[in-house]
């Protein structure tokens, strides 16, 4: 990951890329499934402080240094009303920990700087102030406000380089104005990330334990709402109101196939799942699912295999004549160099159980196409799509 600056105010930079030299080091992109996030590196163990709405409810996640080495993680601790996620590296990432302030409580008008990285991009320098500190409450730290938008997850620190504490989105906690950021104080996490201050050994086996910010009860992340108090769970990708019907259809088919809806959301209508055609099968169809934004179209679409490198006439003359003779209700399309096999079906007394039919007869029928393509004309199976 290279540096790239994105000022914000008249601040000085040159001084604020001094202080921060050093913690640039301790960055950490996130990738948890399809959502990708900021990290940092927060204790000398190697464990890494981010925001849970920006990485979802994963188990596994995979993580980027600064100086371009990935290593599996897994998030072991959680604090959802705090938004606060603890991810252990698989092996000690060897970067120094970011250094807390003793007194994280901010300053109306302080200048901080912002460090983040996403997957596969550059790192990036905000420099911006404080423009709003909430009123303590029950003698807790109180979130503040930056005037700039930062991504989920990523550290505020200040002039010396020190954390204040890191991007989030607090149960009940709104921005005051639109493009600035909430941030959660160092001191509000610090208990949840003492837990974490033991070697990665006896890190590697926990799970998180998802508790509801209003009643504090556990819950099981397919759920939409807490079984103790009734309320509306916060998920990286909340369900909408006006689909709750369609989307507890699409939830409990995708149970039946035995996989948690909340965890492949990837998108506010859109899940991304891998399943296999028989149980035995080495390799997972990648399934986009989607409905429209009135929730009465459903769109499956999964990767079959990359154009091949010759012979390209008869090879869409075949597609065609599979299309007339042998799809039924599922459609084999091109999109660029890749061959998809995709279906659209009406919501309309649609079940739990038509859910589950369609999504594993589409998986069945693209594990069909991709050998026989393969096998005919030496197209390259394609098992995740190159196109998302």
């Amino acid at each position: 990951m290279t540096s790239q600056l994105a000022p914000h105010g008249d601040g000085d930079l040159a001084l604020l890329h001094e202080r921060v030299a050093r913690a640039r080091r301790s960055i950490v992109a996130i990738r948890a499934g399809a959502l990708v996030t900021t990290g940092w590196v927060a204790l000398g163990n190697g464990v890494v402080v981010t925001s849970r709405r920006g990485l979802g409810y994963p188990t596994d996640v995979a993580l980027t240094l600064e100086d371009g080495r990935s290593m599996a993680g897994r998030a072991i601790a959680v604090d959802v009303g705090r938004d606060v996620a603890i991810v252990a590296p698989g092996e000690p990432p060897g970067v120094a920990a970011l250094a807390v302030r003793a007194s994280a409580e901010p300053r109306l008008g302080e200048r901080v700087a912002v460090l983040s990285c996403l997957p596969g991009q550059s790192l990036r320098l905000a420099v911006a102030r404080v423009c709003h500190v909430a009123r303590k409450v029950d003698g807790q730290l109180p979130a503040f406000e930056l005037d700039v938008a930062a991504p989920l997850g990523a550290p505020v620190l200040d002039p010396e380089g020190r954390v204040l504490g890191v991007v989030a989105a607090p149960s009940g906690v709104a921005g005051e104005l639109p493009g600035h950021s909430v941030v959660l104080p160092a001191g509000s996490f610090q208990p949840l990330l003492a837990s974490a201050d033991r070697p990665l050994v006896e890190l590697r086996e926990r799970a998180p334990v998802y508790r509801c910010p209003a009643c504090d009860e556990p819950f099981d992340v397919e759920s939409d709402r807490c079984l103790g108090c009734g309320r509306l769970l916060p998920h990286a990708f909340a369900p909408a109101p006006a689909r709750a019907g369609v989307e507890r259809v699409i939830r409990q088919g995708l149970s039946a196939l035995g996989i948690i809806a909340n965890r492949a959301r990837v998108g506010p209508r859109t899940w991304r799942i891998a399943q296999r055609p028989f149980p035995a099968a080495e390799t997972a169809t990648q399934v986009d699912v989607e409905i429209d934004e009135a929730g009465r179209l459903l769109t499956l679409r999964a990767p079959v295999v990359g154009l091949p490198a010759a012979n390209h006439e008869p090879f869409y003359r075949f597609l065609l004549t599979m299309n007339d003779q042998t799809t039924g209700e599922f459609r084999v399309s091109i999109t660029g160099d890749e061959v998809s096999v995709s279906c659209v079906a009406s919501l309309e007394g649609f079940s739990d159980h038509d859910a589950a039919l369609l999504i594993d007869g589409l998986v069945q029928m693209a594990d069909e196409y991709r050998r026989t393509l393969a096998e005919t004309f030496e197209a390259a199976p394609r098992f995740e799509s190159a196109l998302r």
